[in-house]
């Protein structure tokens, strides 16, 4: 039987928690989470009250601060708004890329006793045709770590939910052979629901009749019966952007938005996740659509096989 050696790790753009989230029952803790947003904070300590989350901008970080945590495994989840067609693909001379490409220069001038043993790194698809692409995976092969890169959906894992991610995971010590993901029927959406008798009038979640005769033909409506539908991806701007934002539902009472609730359910956060009661729709939506598939997650970290998984990690 293995020995359950525990791996420290960082959790850099850290937003809501969803490496946390991924890592609970496995050997990782992690002994640092790191974001700039004081609202993704909020919710980060709310669900995950043991962690040391701090807000930090990482624009300007130094060897010391990314040390103090002692980790040795990094996780990151850098702004994905440089490697966006609605971002104007800008890449590198994006301002929203200078605390990842802080990132790396810190890491290129780092003694190699004070590198982690570990690193992942999750992003929009479009980061694999990019220039910080090229970069990472330079800078990483150059510091003598094995990597691997593969894109990933969560339909792949037989979620309901389209949010196709890059992933590149890295190490100094090995990595697993890649895990050949074979495509498992979809849940029924219908399990991640609050319920579909309402239509959302009294909460925030209702389309208007206007807007639906304006726009509807152009929204992605799904019928929560449908055994086959899956949502598209949710972005940050669902609630704010009518359209290309996120999937709507059909209703009793007519068309409503999904909950961020359900969104979260949706990435698979663990039963019990929650948002702080006097925050926004508006803000649990844009916190919802910037972070991470849990489920995705899961399947990444199967690639550093001194990660163990207990019995207790929840199922997907």
């Amino acid at each position: 039987m293995r020995e359950q050696t525990v791996i420290r790790a960082l959790e850099l753009f850290c937003g809501i928690g969803g490496f946390a989230a991924a890592s609970a029952g496995t050997n990782i803790r992690v002994a640092g989470a790191v974001d700039q947003s004081p609202a993704a904070l909020e919710v980060y300590r709310l669900n995950f009250p043991g962690h040391d989350a701090w807000q930090l901008n990482l624009e300007n970080v130094t060897a010391d601060e990314l040390q103090v945590f002692g980790a040795d495994f990094w996780w990151l989840s850098p702004p994905c708004q440089p490697y966006t067609v609605r971002g104007a693909g800008r890449d590198v001379e994006d301002p929203r890329a200078l605390s990842f490409r802080r990132i790396l220069d810190v890491m290129a001038r780092m003694n190699e006793n004070r590198l982690p043993s570990h690193l992942a790194l999750e992003n929009v698809e479009g980061f694999a045709r990019s220039e910080m692409r090229r970069r990472i995976v330079g800078l990483l092969s150059d510091r003598g770590y094995a990597v691997q890169e593969c894109m990933l959906c969560p339909t792949e894992l037989g979620v309901p939910m389209r949010r196709p991610r890059y992933y590149l995971m890295a190490s100094r010590v090995r990595l697993s052979p890649p895990v050949v993901i074979v495509d498992v029927p979809l849940r029924p959406l219908g399990d991640y629901l609050d319920g579909v008798d309402e239509s959302g009038v009294h909460d925030g979640l209702h389309v208007g009749g206007d807007v639906l005769a304006k726009f509807g033909k152009g929204f992605r409506i799904l019928d929560p019966n449908d055994p086959q539908a899956y949502t598209t991806c949710f972005t940050s701007g669902y609630g704010r952007s009518l359209m290309r934002a996120g999937s709507y539902l059909q209703c009793a009472g007519g068309v409503r938005r999904f909950a961020p609730e359900e969104i979260a359910r949706l990435l698979h956060f663990p039963e019990g996740f929650r948002f702080p009661d006097r925050m926004t729709l508006r803000k649990k939506w844009h916190l919802a659509g910037n972070s991470l598939s849990v489920a995705a997650v899961r399947k990444v970290l199967e690639a550093f096989p001194d990660v163990l998984k207990c019995q207790k990690n929840p199922p997907l």
